[in-house]
């Protein structure tokens, strides 16, 4: 009788041990993944019975922010589709994107108590209000790059050159993140893909602007000079194939700097295969290429240059029009390393972190990311840029009383349809505060299509007196 009542006090004690371990388990080690589980209703009524934080611009506006309606709180983004692939979206059923996703902690204020009454309310069930972000983003600059591009798929990304900071990212087609919540389904099947942040995400051939890697590798390996003189034929022939000029266009005989100007593609060819695979591919993952670029804000795609398979291949490499792939973000970075000496710092978006009471809770630091050239260097492809815009064909990007660098890329994409139109650039040359990269899909020649939408970008931004945000 008594070995039997021992054998059921055992097989209690271990139930009730086994019982103590999977609450453990289940409360502690395993509570992060149960809560962040989109069927998890008590998760989804605590967020809606929170004050999620509000989303700022830099220069106060409001672009996302939590209203109380009834028993909850409903997201509303006033700035509409303006800054849409910045703040991205929160839906109860779709999910989070964008900043909503990146900051969602800070948004919830998730183990964050301002104050000893904030912890006792939330063990209590009423949890504290989310913490604001403020951005580096100008919403005044931003409304001029979103009606810029007008009607056309592409993208203009601004950045401060000297810092890093994010001045303005538009990407078009664009959304309303309010309307995602009725419009999904149609938005994420749309052909125009409309979700896709075409700043940080979209990959495109980058024509003639990979010519500043091309230029800045030869220039500080020494493979050539400013006034080496090179022959400009209309076709270069190589390894049986052959490199042609935009429109069949003979130049003749020029001084490297001048072919950059011109955007000379037989010049570059012969340059690319002076310096070899081994020096352009490392050259240009120098500046970033085949890295992921270190921007946790919001989702990027890694830029990407492939070893060329042969010599008509590294000729095509050089001049941009090879098998790489770059992002207008990438490219934006890439100008900037020309603009700040030859330093590259990491893109941010996010300037501070505040809690519901103002205390800041978090502030971003400036911080380097790569350095691909000697400053002497970078100042050398400074001036072949200055030359672009004032004698080549980056015209249309010039601005009256300030000296503007850029360069101009026409690149055929693998669809073969319309090239796409591409502009870097950055202003004033001397003392830059703003560093533009433009991508428009299908736009036609560069100096054309995107060189003009630049000059709007850059002429707005030092007018705002916008740059070295610190």
């Amino acid at each position: 009788m008594n070995r039997s009542i021992k054998r059921i006090a055992v097989i209690f004690t271990l139930f009730f041990v086994a019982l103590a371990l999977n609450l453990t388990y289940l409360q502690v080690i395993d509570a992060d993944r149960i809560t962040a589980q989109q069927g998890n209703t008590r998760n989804i009524e605590r967020e809606l019975a929170t004050r999620r934080g509000s989303i700022l611009s830099a220069d106060g506006v409001v672009l996302a922010e939590s209203v109380k309606k009834g028993r909850f709180y409903e997201r509303r983004y006033p700035a509409g589709a303006l800054t849409s692939h910045i703040t991205g979206f929160f839906s109860v059923k779709y999910g989070k994107t964008g900043l909503e996703a990146a900051y969602d902690k800070f948004l919830m204020a998730e183990d964050q108590y301002a104050t000893p009454r904030d912890l006792l309310n939330d063990v209590l069930g009423k949890h504290p209000p989310g913490d604001d972000i403020v951005l580096t983003l100008d919403t005044r600059l931003q409304k001029v790059a979103a009606e810029a591009l007008g009607s056309r798929r592409g993208a203009i990304v601004a950045l401060d050159p000297k810092t890093g900071a994010v001045l303005a990212m538009a990407s078009n087609p664009r959304y309303d993140p309010a309307a995602v919540s009725t419009r999904f389904e149609q938005l994420r099947t749309s052909k125009a893909s409309p979700l896709l942040n075409r700043a940080a995400q979209g990959l495109y051939p980058p024509g003639s602007v990979f010519k500043i890697l091309t230029a800045a590798t030869a220039l500080e390996t020494g493979v050539t000079r400013e006034e080496k003189v090179y022959d400009g034929p209309a076709v270069l022939y190589v390894q049986g194939g052959r490199v042609t000029n935009y429109g069949d266009q003979g130049f003749g005989t020029m001084r490297f700097s001048r072919a950059f100007a011109v955007s000379c593609n037989t010049i570059f060819a012969q340059v690319g295969l002076e310096l070899g695979d081994d020096r352009l591919v490392e050259g240009a993952e120098a500046f970033g290429l085949n890295k992921w670029v270190p921007f946790s804000s919001l989702p990027t795609y890694r830029s990407r240059i492939q070893e060329p398979v042969d010599r008509l291949d590294l000729a095509w490499t050089a001049v941009g029009q090879g098998r790489t792939l770059v992002t207008p973000l990438q490219m934006a970075l890439v100008g900037a390393g020309i603009a700040n000496g030859g330093v590259i710092n990491e893109p941010y978006v996010v300037k501070q972190v505040r809690d519901y009471r103002g205390a800041m809770v978090r502030q971003t630091t400036p911080l380097q990311w790569q350095r691909p050239l000697d400053p002497g260097t970078a100042r050398q492809v400074r001036d072949l840029m200055v030359e672009v815009v004032e004698d080549g064909t980056g015209g249309r990007a010039r601005i009256e009383g300030v000296r503007v660098a850029g360069k101009t890329g026409t690149a055929e994409p693998a669809d073969k349809l319309r090239t796409h139109a591409w502009f870097v650039g950055f202003a004033p040359a001397e003392d830059p505060k703003i560093v533009v990269s433009v991508l428009v899909e299908h736009g036609g020649t560069g100096g054309r299509a995107a060189a003009p939408l630049a000059k709007q970008v850059m002429e707005a931004a030092v007018g705002l007196g916008l740059g070295d945000v610190p």
